[in-house]
């Protein structure tokens, strides 16, 4: 698979990218009836565009200063030939606050109000900040981030994330939290979500200062609301097989989410076989069609 940029936004993908066909059952059995098939799959959709928001947000927090964690990752990573837009560190300013000689240590990334081209092909706005209990790579720290006007290409992002170095002797391991997460577009579509997930190193653990040979398995589950005009779509989740994350990609390259829509069908989210690229398929009753990630 090839990597790929970012281009529209999810909430299009509806009617742009795909149309899945569904199948109903009898009306005797008005339970399994999915009474809004288009609904479903915008749950579905709306549960892939949240995991990439909140995914660049763990990126970024592990990306920061190699005071408080590993450094180069997310809009910290350093210039690559097949990635677009300027370099980094042009366009944002990086602000590191300590409180006396140690932690915590708060880091805020003010990307001004204009838009900031990154090389992942993202246009963010506004800013985030960090608060460091602890380096990152030591089991117990954890770091909580919040955003004031923050915008990723025309996406403004809110709630909590915090993120949790939960290693022991054997394992490699943290666990992040979406609290009360809500992306929302200017003509009043949002999606509100909150998820857990735990991250488990199966490569690059020898080399923590080194992230571009980390890769994760990723378990995970979550909830959601998506509101797209007049019609708003409920939904849980839940990782059926690990999902894989390596920093090196931008993408989740492997792996599938189950997605049960209230007063819906299941669904499946299939993140595909570890290639690095921006497509997943989506099944519902039996029936599947690719999708494109933005």
């Amino acid at each position: 698979m090839k990597m790929n940029h970012p281009k529209k936004s999810l909430f299009l993908m509806a009617t742009a990218v795909l149309v899945i066909g569904f199948s109903s059952c009898s009306k005797n059995n008005d339970a399994q009836v999915d009474r809004d098939p288009e609904l479903t799959q915008a749950t579905v959709e709306a549960e892939a565009e949240a995991e990439l928001m909140y995914d660049d947000v763990f990126n970024n927090v592990m990306g920061a200063d190699q005071q408080v964690a590993i450094g180069g990752t997310g809009v910290f990573q350093s210039a690559n030939s097949d990635q677009p837009g300027p370099l980094q560190s042009t366009c944002f300013t990086l602000t590191l606050t300590k409180t006396g000689d140690g932690f915590p240590i708060t880091v805020t990334v003010d990307f001004g109000t204009q838009g900031c081209l990154g090389r992942d092909g993202r246009t963010r706005k506004g800013k985030f900040s960090t608060v460091y209990t602890g380096h990152m790579i030591l089991p117990g720290s954890k770091a909580t981030t919040t955003f004031t006007n923050y915008y990723v290409n025309g996406v403004k992002v809110e709630g909590t994330h915090t993120l949790e170095n939960k290693s022991t002797a054997n394992q490699w391991a943290f666990e992040t939290r979406v609290i009360d997460g809500k992306l929302s577009r200017e003509n009043g579509n949002q999606i509100n979500w909150n998820r857990v997930r735990t991250f488990n190193m199966i490569s690059g653990s020898g080399t923590p200062y080194v992230p571009t040979d980390d890769v994760f398995a990723i378990t995970s589950n979550g909830s959601g609301t998506v509101t797209i005009g007049d019609k708003t779509g409920t939904w849980t989740s839940t990782t059926t097989k690990p999902l894989e994350k390596a920093f090196s990609c931008r993408w989740i390259s492997a792996g599938t989410q189950e997605i049960q829509r209230l007063n819906g069908r299941k669904a499946s989210l299939d993140f595909g076989n570890g290639e690095c690229d921006n497509k997943a398929t989506i099944t519902v009753n039996g029936v599947s069609r690719e999708i494109t990630l933005k």
